[in-house]
């Protein structure tokens, strides 16, 4: 199989995505691209194209006087996309429980990993690298690449907010209790209980989220 190397406007592309999501690059900032360019390396034209890319993704528009300004995104926009999320989970969760209670192996080792890090007080970096294997461990037991596709796209929006919360402590052990019981129902086969609890899980981030939000906008 013939392994194609990423083009310089798709690293850019994901460069710029990066700090979008992760809120280097703030809400309302404009990206001027002579200044981008010579950040990265690279001529205006690969530039532009990833800046095309991200518009066309949600998070960028196209300024009046040149260059992109970084969306701002709503509570009502949040509020939204939690909804989403609850509605496409339902799904992951539904499909999970077809399966051989073997497929949650996995997620128990992410689990003990994540309390392992927690006792450690180990940084909020790795924590969070932990906390989003599971998640993305979750869909793959799942293996519906669509909504699998949908949650992370989805995502990606609310990144920048959800790293804030993830550096509380208290939700971060909260979200960990959360983890345990949502397997422990898995692993009872009950789906309403799997259900309810992470439709909570989600609504105590959503709610975090909201508060962790500036009121401009």
């Amino acid at each position: 199989m013939i392994i194609k190397k990423k083009s310089i406007r798709e690293q850019v592309y994901e460069s710029l995505k990066e700090e979008i999501v992760n809120g280097r690059i703030q809400s309302g900032e404009k990206i001027i691209e002579l200044e981008y360019a010579e950040k990265f390396g690279v001529s205006r034209t690969p530039l532009r194209e990833a800046l095309r890319m991200l518009e066309l993704g949600g998070l960028v528009t196209n300024a009046e006087k040149g260059g992109v300004t970084v969306n701002y995104i709503s509570k009502e926009d949040i509020e939204e996309i939690y909804k989403i999320r609850v509605a496409l989970e339902s799904i992951v969760l539904k499909e999970i429980l077809k399966k051989d209670r073997s497929c949650l192996k996995p997620l128990h080792s992410i689990l003990e990993e994540t309390r392992i890090a927690l006792d450690e007080n180990m940084e909020s970096e790795a924590l969070i690298e932990i906390f989003q294997r599971f998640n993305h461990e979750l869909y793959e037991v799942a293996n519906l690449k669509q909504v699998s596709k949908l949650i992370k796209h989805l995502n990606e929006y609310t990144k920048r907010f959800r790293v804030l919360c993830l550096k509380d402590e208290i939700r971060l052990k909260e979200a960990f209790l959360e983890h345990c019981s949502l397997v422990e129902a898995l692993e009872k086969k009950d789906l309403e209980e799997a259900l309810r609890i992470n439709d909570k899980h989600l609504f105590q981030s959503m709610k975090l989220v909201l508060n962790k939000m500036p009121d401009t906008k």
